[in-house]
């Protein structure tokens, strides 16, 4: 029998057991933290934090980064934490492109190898078919422990930030989970923050985007 998430109720079935057939592809990941979130609510649990001002500016940029760039995620897990929850809001606010989310339990402050376990056992679209690209919303240390066994370096994972591999075809019976490829990005808000805030007008800059990057409608073509 496939996993169960813990919050959606959506079944998945492991690879070659009733999955739809088609050769296996290697697959993008966007490993994000969360954005900022407001220490200020003393009563309020770890878990139900929400984003403070800053996070709830850099979620959406960090969409327009990905979105600029051609990685739009087919599908989107992630931890059930408020603050991850409204991160992910912030992503869906500008994309007119909307992917399947997934959220569970076991990502809150999950660890590298629960995390590369969800990838394997979670990043299926309801076809049965693996995404294209598939990002994962979770929490330091994890998703910055990750980054760096993957890129064979310490890396700084500060909120909102994204690293992006193209990793190997998932294996079901790679217990160790998926496995980079290689290299794409690595996007900082704080480093994104000049060349993103100089791109079109102000009202411009809050229409949605399409999978290809660029605004409905428009006649410019991608975003720069």
């Amino acid at each position: 029998m496939g996993r169960i998430d813990n919050e959606s109720g959506v079944q998945h079935s492991p690879e070659g057991s009733g999955m739809a057939s088609r050769p296996r592809e290697s697959v993008t990941v966007c490993l994000m933290r969360h954005a900022k979130s407001d220490w200020g609510h003393a009563m309020l649990s770890d878990h139900d934090r929400p984003l403070n001002e800053r996070g709830r500016r850099d979620a959406p940029r960090m969409a327009r980064w990905l979105a600029q760039r051609g990685y739009l995620p087919d599908l989107i897990l992630g931890s059930t934490a408020n603050r991850v929850r409204q991160t992910i809001e912030g992503l869906l606010s500008v994309w007119t492109h909307q992917p399947l989310v997934l959220t569970s339990s076991s990502l809150y402050l999950a660890s590298p190898t629960t995390i590369r376990e969800h990838l394997l056992c979670d990043a299926i679209l309801p076809d049965g078919h693996r995404p294209r690209v598939a990002m994962l919303v979770a929490h330091n240390p994890g998703i910055e422990e990750l980054t760096s066994q993957w890129l064979d370096t310490p890396t700084r994972m500060p909120t909102a930030a994204v690293a992006i591999f193209q990793c190997e075809p998932f294996q079901p019976e790679d217990l160790a989970g998926p496995r980079p490829r290689r290299f794409l990005a690595l996007g900082l808000p704080k480093e994104i923050s000049l060349d993103e805030e100089s791109t079109g007008s102000g009202s411009d800059r809050n229409r949605p985007l399409d999978s290809r990057g660029e605004r409905p409608g428009s006649r410019g073509g991608r975003s720069s």
